[in-house]
């Protein structure tokens, strides 16, 4: 039994980064079991919300589609490198407060173990912005959006996912943990309300 984990993810938002922690806590801790993809999530309310911040006013409005297309890159060459480039980048960003730049792009590929020389082709290619839109593809069909979102499908429950806006990680643990030692408890959990009726055989993320 495996417990897929997609969440939806704006980048430059710091709740996002703090979910994105949770996640990988969860991962590291249930080990095999756990499946985790992180989906951008780029809309008109998260590009507002990004020009309002002061924070970022100073910054190229065309940042938060940058930085996803730099984690898409990454992604290509695995998605556990992908994540960890996300949020090495996004502690920069947002904790450290460190400028966006190509330097900085550079230092974090190397640093996470990325082929720098092919990350960089990538990083602005078609390929890297087909990506992107298939994500938003995802987001749509899923419904999603609020950045943070997850949703967990169990292999041992077919047609069903849940979609989970608010968390920490002692409720999705649990959650998660309870899930893996019973498909009973996840198919029980699917018939509420925030049930999404909707096979991830149908998800397409190319």
């Amino acid at each position: 039994m495996v417990l897929e984990i997609y969440l939806f993810v704006d980048p430059l938002n710091r709740h996002c980064y703090d979910a994105e922690k949770t996640i990988e806590r969860i991962s590291q801790k249930l080990n095999k079991q756990i499946s985790v993809r992180f989906v951008s999530l780029l809309n008109i309310k998260i590009l507002h919300d990004f020009m309002k911040n002061e924070q970022f006013a100073h910054l190229d409005h065309n940042l938060p589609y940058d930085v996803i297309l730099d984690f898409k890159a990454a992604s290509f060459q695995g998605k556990k490198f992908g994540r960890r480039f996300l949020m090495d980048l996004q502690k920069e960003l947002l904790i450290n407060s460190v400028p966006y730049s190509d330097q900085l792009i550079v230092k974090l590929a190397e640093r996470n173990g990325l082929d720098v020389e092919i990350f960089m082709e990538d990083r602005r290619s078609a390929l890297a912005e087909k990506m992107f839109r298939c994500d938003q593809r995802v987001v749509h069909e899923m419904q999603v959006s609020d950045p943070s979102t997850t949703v967990l499908f169990n292999s041992a429950v077919a047609d069903s996912g849940i979609r989970i806006k608010s968390f920490d990680y002692n409720s999705l643990f649990g959650f998660c943990a309870k899930s893996l030692g019973s498909a009973a408890h996840f198919e029980q959990a699917s018939k509420k309300p925030t049930t999404i009726p909707y096979s991830k055989s149908n998800l397409r993320f190319n």
